[in-house]
């Protein structure tokens, strides 16, 4: 089970990395793109909950988030299952401590026509990969369902909610059934973060895999 949900959650975070072009877009996706474009950084403590098909409870974890556009994302899991995601615009690193593995994998533009990075990828892209609906609950909050066009996406749909222009909470489904709830607090939005933030050196002694662009 350790295993299954630490393979999902890793697909959850890359499954946000990457977008495609835009060909045209309706009122709630321009309304999503104005929103997410004012985000060009963001600092965050997370925590997420996961859920099963049955609405049982089978991970909670804690962790810190921290994305610059273009292209630059840190994601780290506090322990017990804890991992780091980290990319710099032209490497993606997985990185377990328990397993003592990382996983190498570049930028390429196949993984640019995957789903987007909401929070450091180019959010012009977003009509041509999702449906957008939008709901605006008062002056503050507004919530957008995005519906993956293709197939294969990794996940069914994916719920955003913002207070003001500030993105405090994400929640996907999956095909099986499974729901993410991923909440932001104590965000950090535009406070010039440098780039060496987000600079990862992979441990001595790991096991490293590199996976080549296709």
């Amino acid at each position: 089970m350790t295993t299954t949900i630490r393979t999902l959650n890793t697909s959850i975070i890359l499954s946000m990395i990457f977008f495609t072009s835009m060909i045209k877009a309706d009122e709630a996706t321009l309304s999503l793109i104005k929103r997410l474009e004012k985000l060009q950084s963001i600092e965050a403590n997370f925590i997420q909950y996961v859920v099963d098909k049955a609405g049982t409870e089978v991970q909670e974890s804690r962790g810190l988030l921290k994305a610059k556009r273009p292209g630059l994302f840190y994601w780290h899991t506090e322990p017990p299952l804890e991992q780091v995601i980290v990319s710099d615009g032209k490497n993606v690193i997985v990185y377990d401590p328990d397993l003592e593995q990382a996983t190498v994998q570049q930028v390429s533009e196949q993984l640019s026509n995957t789903p987007a990075l909401l929070f450091s990828g180019d959010v012009k892209s977003l009509g041509d990969s999702y449906v957008v609906h939008h709901k605006q609950w008062d002056d503050t909050i507004n919530q957008y369902i995005l519906m993956p066009k293709s197939e294969e996406s990794l996940f069914e749909s994916l719920r955003l909610r913002f207070d003001n222009d500030v993105l405090v909470e994400m929640r996907l489904s999956d095909s099986l059934g499974q729901k993410s709830t991923i909440g932001f607090n104590d965000a950090k939005i535009n406070t010039g973060l440098k780039d060496d933030a987000f600079e990862f050196i992979i441990p001595e002694g790991t096991d490293v895999i590199r996976e080549l662009a296709q």
